[in-house]
């Protein structure tokens, strides 16, 4: 393809030219920036904005109070409110009645048709 392309001068100089305008959009000249630096800008831009709501997120909130022991009123540190009554279900299983050793056996079978 390379090789038809060279052939004729008109094409090959609009083949540079085409080139030429690709790399200067993509780098930039002097007047304007390339698409290189508007993207090097923006993810910059993204990087600061993280950075700041990161730092936000990461200070503590005073929604968490922290009540000391002294500070209660009208309870006791009684060790007996700590326990568990108990209360509810037995969950002890029923007495064993046992079994019957002789099997209740039919001594008259119903016939097999």
């Amino acid at each position: 393809m390379y090789r038809h392309l060279f052939r004729n001068r008109w094409i090959a100089l609009a083949f540079v030219l085409m080139m030429a305008a690709s790399a200067a959009s993509l780098v930039g000249t002097e007047e304007s920036d390339g698409v290189i630096d508007q993207a090097t800008a923006q993810l910059q831009g993204q990087k600061a904005e993280f950075e700041a709501q990161a730092e936000a997120m990461a200070k503590p909130t005073p929604s968490i109070t922290v009540i000391e022991p002294d500070e209660i009123t009208g309870e006791t540190n009684d060790e007996d409110v700590l326990i568990d009554p108990g209360t509810g279900v037995d969950p002890t299983p029923p007495e064993p009645t046992g079994f019957d050793p002789q099997p209740d056996i039919d001594p008259n079978p119903a016939p097999v048709q």
